[in-house]
C-alpha cells in the first residue's frame, strides 16, 4: 500500500514539475486524423498523421502517416480526403497494431491538435475498439489558443477565421493543401510554434498554455483486459 501511494505521489510530482517548466522542455505529439465525417459515434477514422515537437522544434524524422485497413470509404468523403478503397487495400495497417503503436508514441507527450475536441472524440472512439491499457495525457488546442489570443487583443474575426488555414495566414505561414492527415499535422505544428513566438510572455509554461487552451483526458476501453497467466513449471 505504501509503495503504491509513493508511486502515485512521484507520478503526480513529476507531472506537476512538467507543467511549470518552460513549454519547450516538454515533448509534444501533434496529431490529425482524416475521417468519414464529423461525428465520432457514427463515422470512422481513415488515416492518422502525426509529428513530434522536441526542444521547441519540429522533428521531421518523426513524421508518420498511416492508413487503417478497417476504413470503409464512402463516395461522399473520398472527394475530400482523396483516399480510395484501393489505397486502404494496398497501404492499410492493422487497426490494433496502429493503436498500440500510437499509444506507445503518445506516452509522456502532450497531445496537440487544431480543434482538439474533434480529435479527442475520435481517439476515445478508437480506444473503445481495442482492449488496451488506459492512457492519461495533457492536450493543447491551437484553435482555442488562437481564439483566446485574439479575444485579449479585442480583434474581430470573421466566420471561418479560426480554421487552420486562416490561423496560419495571420502569422505569415504558407498555404498548404488540406485534408491530408500528415500535412495538417505539420501545419498545426508550425502554427503552434508561431503562436509561441508571439505569446504574451517569454517562454510560457505548459501550465499557462493549458489554462489558455488545453486540458487533460483519459483514454480507456470498456473491454476487460485479461492478464497473461503463466502456467506453473
Amino acid at each position: 500500500m505504501v509503495k503504491q501511494w509513493l508511486k502515485h505521489w512521484q507520478h503526480w510530482r513529476g507531472q506537476r514539475e512538467d507543467k511549470i517548466r518552460p513549454w519547450q522542455e516538454n515533448s509534444y505529439l501533434v496529431l490529425d486524423m482524416e475521417t468519414t465525417g464529423l461525428d465520432p459515434k457514427q463515422h470512422q477514422v481513415i488515416s492518422l498523421g502525426w509529428v513530434l515537437i522536441e526542444n521547441g522544434a519540429i522533428q521531421l524524422d518523426t513524421a508518420q502517416h498511416l492508413l487503417l485497413d478497417s476504413a470503409e470509404i464512402d463516395d461522399e468523403s473520398v472527394g475530400i480526403h482523396m483516399i480510395t478503397d484501393a489505397d486502404v487495400l494496398e497501404q492499410g495497417r492493422r487497426h490494433a497494431s496502429v493503436l498500440r503503436y500510437l499509444r506507445q508514441i503518445m506516452k509522456d507527450k502532450v497531445l496537440v491538435a487544431h480543434y482538439a475536441p474533434l480529435e479527442l472524440g475520435f481517439l476515445k472512439s478508437l480506444w473503445q475498439t481495442q482492449p488496451m491499457p488506459a492512457l492519461s495525457l495533457h492536450w493543447l488546442d491551437t484553435m482555442q489558443i488562437e481564439m483566446q489570443r485574439r479575444a485579449r487583443a479585442q480583434e474581430v474575426i470573421q466566420e471561418g477565421g479560426y480554421r487552420l488555414g486562416p490561423c496560419r495566414e495571420r502569422y505569415g505561414l504558407p498555404e498548404y493543401p488540406g485534408h491530408d492527415a500528415l500535412t495538417d499535422a505539420m501545419a498545426t505544428a508550425e502554427l503552434l510554434l508561431a503562436q509561441m513566438a508571439h505569446y504574451n510572455h517569454h517562454d510560457p509554461s505548459l501550465q499557462a498554455l493549458l489554462r489558455t487552451g488545453g486540458g487533460r483526458v483519459r483514454l480507456a476501453t470498456h473491454k476487460r483486459i485479461t492478464p497473461d497467466i503463466k502456467k506453473p513449471n
